[in-house]
């Protein structure tokens, strides 16, 4: 088969990587990728492509006559690649009224009260007065969501009501987040232990991979500013086959079930972010493609070809069995750029850590190219992976290797896959 990745962070690094495992792949390309990718795998600017502009994504898949488009990245999902590309090629990805589930907080919430999919209580707003006067009918702490796609900074976990009020002005008044927050939920808070469930979906069936934990906090002891994430673990420890059934029927079966009802059937990756109290799952959110970092994690441990499930998914006809994980655990810690999630510096040189070294994989995340040299370009730099029989041999393989990092203006977490132990 003769593929087309698109996106180039951490996650599309690594499905780059495990697609590349696959026999059934002939060729792989990936835009726009980046410096973790080979050189020639990637496609050249002169071939037009932009991804803000799905007419020269069609035009090029056309012309190459590529088997399968791999979309990593929501916003393309949103603005409607997979419907853009249907009769041209399959597509590993929700049509665009499906991806409404990441696209649009309201819209998400309405479709799980609709189908009776466990999550919290919320309001949907327009209007910062009658905002400001639910708000004062509620007690801290209290979560405040702008409606669209804000780059993983549109929720803000709100310990009293003077900081809500603040979130609700920086969406509705001082426009903060643009068009995204043009509409805002006001949701309960749910206390409990965050975990996500991806499944592979086939718009029938949806067939989860093993739970995994993220530790979305800037700083070790889950403090600081919430960012797209900054290292992840599995297996979760309690996450049981109890709470998977219960996820697989009341979150994932109803979800393909309302997705079929309301003349979307879903096809792709679903991700599902749970918090997990007393045994019950709730959904917070839904997102509609491969989490990040997760999935660096995800595909060490994945047993079988990747590229072949998300052919099967994307033409509707997975296999009728649970996915294949290799015995053991999988972690991955991000190293990013000192500042960020805010302002942060480019550019910097990054030694001595582009291989493939075993138990020990880099992916790629905000790297480039320039000659020889390895340069940072992005907030999230690296996935620094490791998989072992436990997950305190996985956590202590990459922080001995964390320990030899070569780069000067980089920092991580040094807790990642502790509360697991």
């Amino acid at each position: 088969m003769k593929v087309l990745l698109l996106g180039g962070g951490g996650r599309e690094h690594a499905l780059f990587w495990k697609i590349s495992q696959s026999p059934k792949l002939t060729e792989l390309k990936a835009f726009p990728g980046n410096g973790g990718f080979p050189p020639d795998a990637i496609v050249r600017p002169e071939a037009g492509l932009d991804l803000s502009n799905l007419s020269t994504v069609v035009d090029y898949v056309r012309a190459q006559k590529f088997d399968l488009v791999v979309v990593g990245p929501e916003q393309p999902l949103v603005d409607g690649i997979a419907d853009a590309l249907a009769g041209v090629c399959p597509v590993f990805g929700p049509v665009k009224a499906a991806a409404r589930l990441e696209g649009s907080k309201d819209f998400s919430k309405d479709f799980m009260d609709r189908h009776g999919i466990p999550t919290a209580q919320s309001q949907t707003f327009t209007e910062l007065a009658p905002a400001l006067e639910y708000l004062g009918k509620m007690t801290a702490p209290i979560v405040i969501k702008a409606d669209g796609l804000a780059a993983g900074k549109g929720v803000a976990v709100c310990p009293d009501l003077e900081s809500a009020e603040e979130a609700l002005r920086d969406r509705l008044e001082r426009n903060v987040f643009g068009s995204a927050g043009h509409t805002v939920l006001i949701e309960e808070f749910m206390a409990g232990e965050e975990t996500s469930v991806f499944a592979i979906c086939d718009g029938e069936r949806a067939v989860p991979f093993l739970a995994s934990q993220d530790h979305k906090r800037a700083f070790d002891g889950d403090q600081g500013p919430n960012t797209g994430g900054m290292g992840a673990y599995l297996p979760v420890p309690f996450v049981d086959d109890a709470l998977m059934r219960q996820v697989q029927e009341q979150v994932l079966d109803r979800a393909m079930a309302g997705m079929q009802a309301d003349g979307s059937p879903y096809r792709g990756l679903l991700y599902a972010g749970l918090m997990v109290k007393d045994g019950k799952a709730r959904v917070v959110e839904f997102n509609v493609r491969f989490g990040d970092p997760e999935t660096q994690a995800l595909m060490r441990i994945l047993d079988e070809d990747l590229l072949e499930l998300m052919f099967q998914a994307a033409a509707g006809s997975l296999p009728e069995r649970p996915l294949k994980i290799r015995p053991g655990a999988a972690l991955v810690v991000v190293v990013a750029a000192e500042g960020y999630p805010g302002s942060y510096s480019k550019d910097l040189p990054l030694k001595n850590i582009d291989s493939d070294e075993g138990d020990i994989i880099f992916f790629h995340a905000g790297t480039r190219r320039d000659g020889d040299r390895l340069l940072s370009t992005g907030g999230r730099v690296l996935g620094v992976t490791a998989v072992g029989p436990d997950l305190v041999a996985a956590r202590k393989a990459v922080y001995d290797r964390l320990k030899n990092i070569d780069a000067d203006g980089v920092f991580y977490r040094k807790d990642i896959g502790e509360k697991a132990l």
